[in-house]
């Protein structure tokens, strides 16, 4: 059921994009959910929130404080920590691209219980380098929550996760992309900083 809501909502935003498109990650592929498009939409935010604390409903408490990284998933988690009734901090990256905490969440944070929530995955690099932030203030990362993973359920991370969408979405690295092989122009509608 939460599939076929969440579709609807990324199709009622036209959040669901077909071309050649190179993702944070580095990867091409066809696929991409402009979930930009999405957080114009309050509403709609709020919702994907409560659908991803539903889907927490079982083990809620075994978590302090939400957090996510910046730019995309800081509305999800936000809409997600309200949903819960817990704090929210987020991470961002600095202008070398490194990934820390933000300033003045530190406290909030430390020795925590953590929700991760993020919002589209390919490879799960980002995660993994928003647990290795939350890790260092002893924070553990008991769950991570996903909007959408694009890898059919095969992310490989050092915490369980749950997603809303769960969506088989080939990707390849740029050597290997057969758009590129035909010449297809690239866009990169979305960057979250990462420096790649």
């Amino acid at each position: 059921m939460n599939r076929e809501k969440v579709l609807n909502i990324l199709t009622e935003c036209s959040a669901l994009l077909e071309g050649h498109f190179k993702y944070t990650s580095g990867r091409h592929g066809k696929l991409y959910f402009e979930k930009i498009k999405v957080a114009r939409r309050p509403d709609l935010v709020m919702e994907l929130g409560k659908m991803t604390a539903s889907q927490m409903d079982d083990i809620k408490d075994n978590f302090d404080v939400v957090c996510a990284p910046a730019f995309g998933a800081i509305v999800f988690g936000f809409a997600t920590a309200f949903a819960m009734g817990k704090p929210f901090a987020f991470l961002q990256r600095d202008a070398e691209g490194v990934m820390g905490i933000r300033s003045g969440f530190k406290g909030v944070v430390e020795n925590a219980r953590v929700l991760l929530i993020e919002d589209v995955v390919t490879t799960g690099g980002s995660v993994k380098e928003a647990i290795a932030v939350l890790n260092e203030l002893n924070a553990t990362v008991e769950m991570v929550g996903l909007l959408v993973d694009r890898t059919n359920g095969k992310l490989d991370l050092p915490a369980p996760y749950r997603a809303l969408l769960t969506v088989k979405a080939e990707s390849w690295s740029p050597d290997e992309c057969p758009m590129c092989k035909e010449g297809i122009e690239i866009t990169r509608p979305g960057s979250s900083g990462k420096k790649n």
